[in-house]
């Protein structure tokens, strides 16, 4: 369209190139326009008029002469998004930002309805803007089905409340602010008793309308504050905040009693229902939502064994209390290492398998305790875990790493981090803001996520995937093997490297099964391209049948024990010990 208008001389953003330009060759134009559905704007600044170009009426519900002025079209804008369209234009304007907005207008049957609106304004000789041109489309469908899956991603289908995944974030926040305010909870896990009696005698219909009719009363019975979920199947998640123990206690009396003395009545069937629960107290001796969600599930069962129709509380052993004062010590040691920058890296070389020169080093913490001596990973990382400082953590590292690389512009590093990062926006706008003020240290790191965790959520974590990629870093699949990866994964996750897990390297060169294994893992991971990785190489023959086998790059004490130092400098050969 815009070749076609300079060929003829016409101005882009004269009231209208189409009708004006007095030959059939714009015909062509106009029938794309109409096929689009897109309709064109222009907008005299100075002047307020306004010019439209397309089928204007099937998509405002009035003629283009209707709203004839930028003034006028702001009138329709739903009033929570003009401030953001007005922002985008004065960016746009004074900054030379990207036009490009979405927001609601109301149509001239007063329904509401979402465009996409792109444009470019044209500056005079004064560096003022002129005019403005644009294309505006429907995009309502589109926004309905976001808000869809996003309530699919949050709500359960079947009773409207919360799903497992969001009730966890639930607990998540609710834990934090536990501790930080010393306010005392409750998690309830609602188990239906004999929900499967239910539905082998009335048909799996009658048993979920009974499981809705149990989120309803849940929803009369508790406050208003506390926070319902659907765990799967027969059970419910109940989130009772600013609660204390005894409050407790009298909030599962109160729902044991609702659902029992009062049948639920569906399509005239009168249908008694019990139920029992299992509860834990926080902030307690639970840490995370992982923690107080299986805990509770435990009490459950108990609860269920004792006969049903009861409710039962969740209480440490004396053994289980001495171990959680000991990580909670731990994890004391921890924090104080941070702030006192006792937390380091010893590096462990990652060597090319042809050549045998150094390519990267991956980065394994370590811990200096008070007295200076060097405290293994296996000694803390497992209380991190626990007392879920995992966030916390993978944010040090990834802060101790891009400093590093910084410091060394040769360097290539390779960091690992959890399951939990994966999906934790704050880490992943700390890694752009890292890439940004310092766009080299990019191509020089490596992020590897376990396969298991990559598995455990395979759309959340190819998203995570695709963002590092896309600032330029690369990603590897850590203990490639464990988690069974299928080439239905491998295609979803877009990574750079697979790191084969250390169970099948091990003793590799008497193991005819493991050799099969390694080659048809290097099979798939050729399919897509990706390098591989070796890890626990640790003598010659295990070497020689990787080599053998193709692997890209090898790992393990036979090339070098993790150091603090890096002896073995990149691009240099390495002796095998």
């Amino acid at each position: 369209m815009t070749a076609l208008r300079n060929e003829q001389g016409a101005d882009p953003l004269s009231p209208d190139p189409i009708t004006e330009s007095g030959t059939g060759d714009v015909d062509w134009v106009r029938a794309a326009i109409g096929a689009s559905g897109d309709i064109l704007y222009r907008w005299d600044i100075l002047s307020d008029r306004l010019s439209w170009a397309g089928e204007v009426e099937d998509v405002l519900g009035e003629g283009e002469q209707a709203i004839a002025s930028g003034h006028g079209f702001n009138n329709r804008i739903h009033p929570e998004d003009l401030p953001r369209r007005l922002k985008a234009l004065s960016d746009h304007f004074s900054q030379g930002d990207t036009y490009d907005c979405e927001y609601r207008i109301r149509n001239a049957q007063g329904v509401v309805i979402w465009v996409h609106d792109r444009g470019r304004v044209e500056i005079d000789g004064n560096g003022m803007p002129r005019a403005m041109a644009g294309a505006m489309r429907i995009i309502t469908q589109r926004k309905q089905n976001e808000a869809r899956l996003e309530r699919i991603a949050n709500y359960d289908e079947l009773t409207g409340h919360f799903n497992r995944a969001r009730l966890r974030d639930e607990v998540e926040h609710a834990l934090s602010f536990s501790r930080r305010f010393r306010v005392e909870g409750g998690f309830l896990v609602i188990g239906v008793d004999k929900l499967a009696m239910v539905n082998n005698a009335y048909g799996y219909e009658i048993g979920d309308a009974v499981l809705v009719a149990i989120g309803q009363r849940l929803d009369r019975v508790l406050r208003a504050s506390d926070v319902i979920g659907r765990l799967g199947g027969d059970r419910f998640g109940v989130l009772l905040t600013n609660c204390p123990e005894d409050c407790v206690s009298t909030c599962m009396d109160r729902i044991i009693d609702v659902m029992r003395d009062q049948a639920i009545e569906i399509n005239g069937q009168s249908i008694p229902i019990t139920v029992s629960i299992g509860c834990v107290l926080f902030p307690g001796l639970v840490n995370t939502a992982y923690e107080v969600m299986t805990k509770a599930e435990s009490a459950l069962a108990y609860a269920k064994k004792a006969g049903r129709c009861c409710a039962n509380i969740y209480r440490p052993s004396e053994q289980q209390t001495l171990l959680h004062r000991r990580a909670l010590d731990m994890g004391n040691q921890v924090q104080q290492a941070m702030r006192e920058q006792r937390l380091i890296f010893t590096y462990q070389p990652i060597v090319a398998a042809q050549t045998l020169t150094v390519s990267k080093y991956e980065c394994l913490l370590r811990m200096k305790d008070a007295r200076g001596e060097i405290v293994p990973a296996g000694a803390f990382i497992p209380v991190v875990e626990q007392l879920g400082m995992t966030r916390l953590m993978d944010r040090y590292v990834l802060d101790m790493t891009v400093e590093e690389l910084r410091r060394d512009p040769q360097t290539v590093l390779s960091l690992n981090i959890s399951g939990l990062t994966a999906t934790d926006q704050s880490w992943l706008r700390a890694l752009i803001a890292a890439v940004k003020s310092t766009p080299a240290i990019a191509e020089r790191l490596i992020v590897e996520i376990t396969e298991t965790a990559a598995l455990h959520d395979i759309e959340e974590s190819a998203r995570f995937v695709n963002v590092v990629r896309d600032v330029g870093c690369r990603v590897a699949i850590d203990d490639f093997g464990a988690g069974f990866t299928s080439f239905r994964h491998l295609k979803a996750l877009t990574v750079d490297l697979v790191k084969i897990d250390g169970s099948f390297v091990r003793n590799l060169a008497n193991n005819a099964d493991q050799q099969l294994f390694i080659r048809n893992l290097m099979g798939l991971a050729g399919t897509f391209g990706l390098e591989t990785v070796a890890e626990f190489v640790e003598n010659e023959a295990d070497a020689k049948v990787l080599i053998d086998a193709g692997v890209h790059y090898l790992q393990g004490y036979y090339y070098g024990r993790p150091q603090f130092e890096r002896p073995w400098a990149i691009g240099a050969k390495i002796q095998p010990v």
